[in-house]
């Protein structure tokens, strides 16, 4: 059950995370760039995160009103989601010390990590959420989550 890994207050907990440690690493990014395009596609990054950060907090701030259905939910999936609640998603990849030694081309690649594991752990919250006025929020997320990965993907092209 999902409750014995993972309580529901803890989700949007791990959300908030996940988009401040993008904020922190793309800001990271934005301070080695001297290539005005790469700090533009940086900062683009950056607002995403933001604005992700503010769709969470309201969501957490709301929680009370939000239900999650722990029965029969998949017991290796909750473990997965307590474990990004244990470790960040970026200092998983990378750890914070090491941050300040990248390249563009690490933190772009870095970045397609953090979207691909960003769109299974959102895509979990949303298997577990009952309340129907918090899928839009989430699928919506998802679908930015999607774009990003695309986007970059896109960009990491170009680098070549």
């Amino acid at each position: 059950m999902v409750i014995k890994y993972l309580n529901a207050d803890e989700l949007f907990k791990v959300a908030m995370n996940i988009e401040k440690q993008g904020i922190d690493f793309y800001q990271n990014a934005i301070d080695k760039s001297t290539d005005k395009k790469i700090t533009e596609f940086l900062k683009f990054l950056v607002k995403e995160e933001e604005r992700h950060y503010e769709t969470f907090k309201k969501m957490d701030a709301e929680m009370q009103d939000i239900r999650f259905r722990p029965e029969g939910f998949d017991e290796e999936i909750s473990q997965y989601l307590r474990s990004l609640v244990n470790s960040g998603v970026f200092e998983n990849i990378l750890p914070r010390s090491e941050w300040q030694n990248i390249t563009i081309r690490d933190a772009v690649n870095i970045g397609i990590q953090v979207e691909k594991t960003s769109i299974l752990f959102y895509s979990g919250i949303l298997d577990i959420t009952e309340e129907q006025s918090a899928r839009p929020a989430l699928e919506k997320i998802i679908q930015e989550e999607k774009h990003h990965l695309v986007t970059l993907s896109n960009f990491w092209k170009e680098l070549k």
